[in-house]
């Protein structure tokens, strides 16, 4: 039933529409809107899609097994019957037993179209996570800045607010960034008149 529930939320099975569609959109608007992420929105929904295929292709391949085998065997039973006597619950109990085999290789595609679809979660959420970096322009032009004013490296909030214009971040990621670099660098700069780079 859990992973009934989770298939239907990721739109891997139920309606083609919305879906999983729906639960990467929300992955998307979570981490922000741009076009870095519409591709990979675009990507995860496209791998989203191959997941739903492959289900539903192997779902189709389990069903029309399921009831060739089924026919199969209630056919035996029939040619049985002439020879032996073969009640119409024997044969009942016996298709149970042939549902219930075929309902555990059923569920054993659940859980591995489930665990597929969490992996490429994960695998977003990570790329997610990972894009938070600044882009590598974005980074040269707060390395340019860091460098060029050992001596006051932190900017006024007029600077904070032309660099996250030139970069396209925000001023509070102008700030962070620039907390983050004055603990990793300043350290290692002479902070009293008497070294080189010192006012």
């Amino acid at each position: 039933m859990r992973l009934d529930n989770m298939l239907l939320a990721e739109g891997v099975s139920g309606p083609e529409k919305g879906g999983g569609a729906a639960a990467a959109a929300a992955a998307a608007a979570a981490s922000g809107g741009t076009s870095d992420n519409s591709i990979e929105h675009s990507d995860y929904r496209a791998k989203l899609s191959q997941i739903r295929q492959i289900y539903h292709t192997e779902l189709e391949k389990y069903e029309q097994a399921c009831n060739e085998f089924t026919t199969h065997v209630m056919n035996l039973l029939r040619e049985q019957s002439r020879t032996r006597p073969i009640s119409p619950k024997e044969i009942e109990r016996m298709v149970g037993i042939i549902h219930r085999k075929f309902s555990s290789i059923q569920m054993q595609l659940k859980q591995s179209t489930c665990e597929a679809v969490m992996i490429l979660r994960s695998r977003f959420l990570d790329a997610r996570r990972k894009r938070r970096n600044f882009s590598k322009q974005a980074t040269e032009i707060l390395n340019e800045y860091f460098y060029s004013h050992l001596s006051n490296p932190y900017p006024s909030e007029e600077a904070k607010e032309e660099l996250a214009k030139k970069c396209s971040i925000t001023v509070s990621q102008v700030s962070r960034s620039f907390f983050s670099m004055q603990n990793s660098q300043l350290p290692t700069t002479p902070t009293c008149g008497k070294g080189v780079g010192c006012p």
